[in-house]
């Protein structure tokens, strides 16, 4: 049988979705907000015909995490029982952010700008029937997506990792995000911090004028959920809503396929006021200041 590399296999799986965003898939992704309901039938189906019916994995598919070696990290072929776990990032840059970026980013192409994807960082803890669990940290996006000015060793956690993809040994309890961490979006601009204060003027009144207090340097920025209140009323808006972060899967069987679907826009805010073309805000905005990153929708299926 032809093996497959995980380039193709994400082609192929996007070209459906791209096709039919919110058409039949099976497994339902359980996220209803501004994004949708959307089913995985075609995804399931998809990694299923191409992984579980081959007779060898492609190394350059999946990785094999064996929980009996700690976080050591080994390629075999036809492992006895496996579960598939596999991040899509359909994420998107906000046109201001894009248009901010284009002159620093060269070489690229306008069709080239507009599929950089932001990069996503999270840790999935996988736990095993035996209570014993593996932790992997997935990093998919863009590697590209940040300002040349501030080179990798100004963000040295940036490209290292790229996994977008495991494959995990039966048995499998239950998949979720890693208890203690966050998700994590790496915002690829430096923001500057203004602040609104009240100055003497000559004439001896009092004027307002915004002052640069500091910048905050490109760095994965984590994604906070929504404040809310007694009765689930939004208060705050923040970067995700309530029912839009990663859930829990418990009761795994072997040759599941746990797809992890990343939805959303990175932003960062632009302070007219300040007189400034760079990407800024006030911070006395608590709005504005809780929204910096962007807003995102994670949706959760298993075939």
């Amino acid at each position: 049988m032809k093996r497959w590399s995980v380039m193709t296999i994400k082609a192929w799986i996007m070209a459906r979705l791209d096709a039919n965003p919110k058409g039949s898939f099976g497994g339902e992704v359980r996220s209803p907000s501004w994004f949708g309901f959307r089913r995985w039938n075609i995804l399931s189906a998809a990694i299923g015909a191409f992984v579980c019916g081959c007779n060898a994995f492609n190394p350059a598919f999946v990785d094999l995490i064996s929980p009996s070696e700690g976080s050591s990290l080994v390629t075999l072929t036809n492992p006895p029982g496996h579960v598939v776990i596999t991040v899509i990032n359909r994420t998107i840059v906000d046109e201001q952010l894009l248009n901010y970026l284009q002159p620093q980013l060269v070489g690229l192409t306008d069709d080239e700008l507009r599929q950089l994807h932001p990069r996503i960082r999270m840790r999935i803890r996988v736990t095993f029937v035996d209570g014993t669990f593996q932790v992997i940290e997935f990093v998919t996006g863009s590697s590209a997506l940040v300002d040349p000015d501030f080179d990798t060793e100004s963000v040295p956690d940036l490209n290292q990792n790229d996994r977008d993809n495991a494959v995990v040994l039966c048995d499998v309890a239950r998949v979720e995000l890693e208890p203690g961490t966050n998700v994590e979006v790496f915002v690829p601009v430096e923001i500057q911090q203004w602040e609104l204060v009240e100055t003497n003027n000559p004439q001896g009144g009092v004027d307002q004028e915004f002052q640069l207090r500091g910048q905050i340097p490109p760095q994965f920025r984590i994604l906070q959920v929504d404040d809310v209140d007694e009765d689930g009323n939004v208060i705050l808006r923040r970067n995700m809503g309530v029912r839009d972060v990663p859930s829990p899967i418990p009761n795994l069987i072997c040759g599941s396929v746990v797809a992890i679907l990343v939805d959303g826009v990175l932003s960062v805010p632009f302070l007219e006021e300040a007189n400034t073309s760079d990407p800024s805000f006030d911070t006395n905005d608590e709005q504005t200041t809780a929204g910096i990153g962007g807003r995102y929708e994670f949706g959760v299926s298993v075939q």
